[in-house]
């Protein structure tokens, strides 16, 4: 008996050396829970007890991918709007980091591309921001990002295609919409049926992950920094923004897509203008 004790007392004190010199908190966080991620419903017809959620009014529409798969391309486009929106954000931090003759190539063309859109240099001086355009662009795309890995939980809504659009109806979609959001909602964002679209997302050199991602980031910068309707039924239109192209999501849309490597969207390139006397195919 006076053995065993003796070995008990041995490994427990073997325990506490080791617990001792152990970085306890690494390995807290090495087995911490990981970062939330991305938070949302979808609400569809006709798969409540699917990938969908019970609709909140009687407008919604048909999920249009079968075999329960809206969920996963949702899923999928959030996940590429998160990145494409911080690496957006990144590559302007980086470009307005150095003087612009001192920009490498990257920075280069991170820098054209943003004057291309937003006809500016991103290092130009925002008074109202008090600071370089490029920050507070970059700022807005990390906010985006933020809400959408788990910021907020976002109610994305299916909305029916309806030609014409009622002018008393400001809940269905016109045929050229792929998505909008409303003023004074700050979680709903409503998906027209082009948003599932296949053949209407693919363009040259634009996955339809991609362009669907495009599509998340602009109706987010709505939602986020929108001044409410000027045209359209009473969706959003417009971001707070004294300038017309920092005001204009489409500018910010063409642009996330085109930093990250990817191909032109030709409808928000289109929409958010050429500079000045400048055309649009000369910019790009």
């Amino acid at each position: 008996m006076h053995n065993f004790d003796r070995e008990l007392e041995a490994e427990l004190e073997d325990l506490m050396n080791v617990i001792m010199e152990s970085d306890l908190e690494a390995e807290a966080e090495m087995f911490a829970p990981s970062a939330t991620g991305p938070l949302f419903d979808l609400a569809c017809t006709g798969c409540a007890d699917g990938p969908c959620v019970p609709c909140p009014d009687a407008v919604c529409a048909a999920c249009p991918a079968g075999d329960g798969a809206c969920g996963a391309i949702l899923r999928d486009a959030v996940i590429e709007a998160i990145r494409l929106a911080r690496d957006a954000a990144a590559k302007l931090d980086s470009a307005i980091s150095v003087p612009p003759a001192g920009r490498n190539s990257v920075q280069k063309e991170t820098a054209r591309l943003f004057t291309a859109f937003f006809c500016h240099d991103p290092s130009t001086f925002i008074p109202w921001a008090r600071g370089p355009s490029g920050a507070s662009v970059a700022e807005r795309f990390r906010a985006v990002a933020r809400e959408l890995d788990g910021g907020r939980r976002i109610h994305f809504v299916c909305r029916p295609t309806t030609n014409p659009c009622a002018n008393e109806d400001a809940t269905c979609c016109p045929p050229h919409d792929f998505a909008f959001t409303m003023p004074g909602n700050n979680i709903n964002l409503f998906l027209c049926e082009r948003f599932w679209d296949d053949l209407d997302q693919r363009k040259p050199g634009l996955p339809p992950v991609v362009n669907r991602a495009g599509t998340i980031i602009h109706e987010m910068l709505h939602m986020l920094f929108g001044e409410g309707p000027e045209s359209g039924h009473g969706k959003i239109r417009g971001i707070k923004d004294s300038d017309p192209k920092r005001a204009n999501a489409h500018c910010y849309n063409a642009f996330v897509l085109r930093v990250n490597g990817f191909g032109t969207d030709k409808v928000s390139d289109r929409k958010c203008g050429a500079c000045g006397a400048q055309e649009f195919e000369d910019r790009i």
